[in-house]
């Protein structure tokens, strides 16, 4: 728990992470998590900053490289702060979230899925972004990556044939899903004006079981 052991962030209030604190606090030192899929409109720049704040948040030291020539992340975060920007070439010794192109032919995309120590392949549950999202994969396989590789789907909507169909669309993209998902919320667009603190507590809890997931990946 918060302060457990004495190692421990007082700021790390949030179950899902203060349950194992020290650990997660360990992973995150030098961890590269990338985001990626070749197709605009995924939500991967939304979820490197709010996975980004989640730990931040849980009081861990976060930085994001935004790789993408909109950097509409970086204007994010001038905005309305919460993360470090990374400075190309430079070393940074906590999570480095990584938001790139969706220009699958990037030599930047290739080299941030390469480095990484987490890829995460963001994608709707849509079969309209089926066939995108394969072509994602396959440039992760192709760069050696698809073990540390993970779909994270997004914008899920409970309830629904797509939403129960998950697994499947895993499986047809190419790589093994994360247990947790993340659903279509308007808060999470609004949190590009707001900020975090404009999340309310479903949201939150959910962005934190994401995050823990996705530290919790990393291979040993």
């Amino acid at each position: 728990m918060a302060g457990h052991d004495g190692c421990c962030s007082s700021r790390c209030h949030v179950p899902f992470l203060s349950l194992c604190g020290c650990t997660i606090l360990l992973l995150c030192r030098g961890m590269i998590i990338t985001l990626c899929n070749g197709k605009g409109g995924s939500g991967k720049t939304t979820l490197s900053v709010l996975l980004g704040s989640a730990l931040v948040e849980a009081g861990h030291k976060v930085a994001l490289l935004d790789t993408d020539p909109q950097h509409t992340a970086t204007r994010w975060i001038e905005e309305i702060g919460g993360l470090e920007l990374a400075i190309p070439g430079k070393g940074f010794d906590g999570a480095l979230f990584i938001d790139t192109a969706p220009r699958l032919e990037s030599k930047e995309v290739a080299d941030s899925i390469r480095r990484a120590d987490v890829v995460v392949l963001v994608t709707s549950p849509s079969p309209a972004d089926l066939f995108t999202s394969r072509d994602t994969a396959t440039l992760i396989h192709r760069e050696g990556a698809k073990d540390k590789a993970h779909v994270l789907f997004n914008q899920v909507q409970p309830g629904t044939i797509l939403a129960r169909d998950l697994e499947d669309m895993a499986a047809r993209i190419g790589l093994p899903a994360f247990k947790n998902t993340l659903r279509r919320r308007q808060a999470y667009q609004h949190a590009v004006l707001m900020g975090w603190k404009s999340l309310g507590s479903e949201a939150r809890e959910e962005l934190f079981k994401v995050a823990l997931e996705i530290v919790g990946s990393v291979k040993k």
